[in-house]
């Protein structure tokens, strides 16, 4: 049986729900939960790794889960069923919207108390990212949420994880030595963050079980300097070791080029803080463990119009749903 899954950052959903968990009727949020909506059934995947979720409160008043199952309802989506897992302590989640038709998906954390081994996601990180013997603590502003996911027909199952890493960017007003400052400590923390999800990763994988790794990493080999400084990209770090080899996560987009006008293929753009100058990044990722087969002769599409034909027609809905384009893949399960 092929299955469809998706990796979507949609920018800001929160801010197309009210606190009662229904959804805006303010003209323009609606024109773009029309969008979201649109390109959500031309997707026609059976789950989908949302990051940027509308945010739960702690009182349980309005939820993410509230908010995305009627969102799926009003637009009558097949993908009915929503999740989370550790809610994170800001106004955005990871969620997965999911077919209960054809998929069982519960939360179902990896971990262990441990903090300088491999700590749950709503724990702190003992870690050395800068090699300078010194333990840095970190934890997760918005913890990754990991899934047991079941395919209904046959019993066969997976474990996903879907993430939104530290972003690299530097978004105050700096000067040149505070900028480097700021950069490399969120390159660390991005360091850090991928490491801990490696090391959840292996122990699935010790376990026995095939593994998908989805989300916004705000990284990607090749991205920026400081990679040439360490050797190494937090996409790379999630994927796995060279000396493990059957223990590396595949990476089905490959390795992007630079092009005119940034690295091709792409799900989002920036806008370069010296020149002014859009820039397209790959920064939204689906790895999978080599146990897996792929289905069809392009399993993984990155719904990018201006880089992919076959979206152009969806280029309009695309573009107003998010500043990010989702990434699909199928697989044979």
């Amino acid at each position: 049986m092929a299955i469809r899954l998706c990796s979507y950052n949609i920018e800001w959903f929160t801010r197309l729900f009210n606190d009662d968990n229904t959804l805006s009727d303010k003209p323009k949020d609606v024109d773009r939960l029309d969008a979201i909506a649109e390109v959500i059934k031309n997707l026609n995947a059976d789950l989908i790794g949302i990051v940027e979720a509308p945010h739960t409160v702690k009182d349980g008043s309005h939820t993410t889960v509230r908010k995305l199952e009627n969102f799926a309802t009003q637009y009558n989506l097949r993908t009915s069923k929503a999740l989370t897992g550790f809610i994170s302590v800001g106004t955005q989640e990871i969620a997965v919207l999911y077919d209960p038709a054809i998929l069982t998906v519960l939360h179902e954390p990896a971990g262990t108390s441990n903090p300088e081994d491999n700590p749950r996601f709503d724990r702190v990180f003992h870690f050395d990212a800068d090699n300078d013997r010194i333990f840095e603590v970190y934890n997760h502003h918005r913890p990754p949420l990991e899934a047991k996911v079941k395919i209904n027909t046959s019993n066969k199952e997976f474990r996903l994880l879907v993430a939104h890493v530290k972003s690299k960017g530097v978004f105050d007003n700096v000067d040149m030595i505070h900028l480097e400052r700021e950069a490399r400590r969120n390159r660390l923390k991005i360091y850090a963050e991928c490491r801990w999800i490696r090391n959840h990763v292996d122990e699935w994988l010790d376990n026995g079980h095939n593994v998908v790794v989805m989300g916004d990493i705000n990284d990607g080999p090749g991205m920026d300097e400081y990679e040439m400084r360490y050797g190494k990209s937090g996409v790379e770090v999630i994927m796995g070791s060279l000396f493990e080899p059957d223990k590396i996560l595949r990476n089905p987009a490959g390795m992007p080029k630079w092009g005119d006008f940034g690295w091709e293929p792409s799900t989002a753009q920036f806008t370069d803080r010296f020149t002014g100058d859009p820039i397209n990044v790959m920064i939204d990722h689906i790895l999978i463990s080599n146990s897996f087969k792929t289905s069809g002769g392009t399993p993984l599409q990155i719904w990018n119009p201006y880089q992919n034909e076959q979206m152009k027609p969806l280029q309009a809905d695309l573009v107003k749903a998010s500043d990010h384009f989702p990434v699909t893949i199928d697989l044979e399960l």
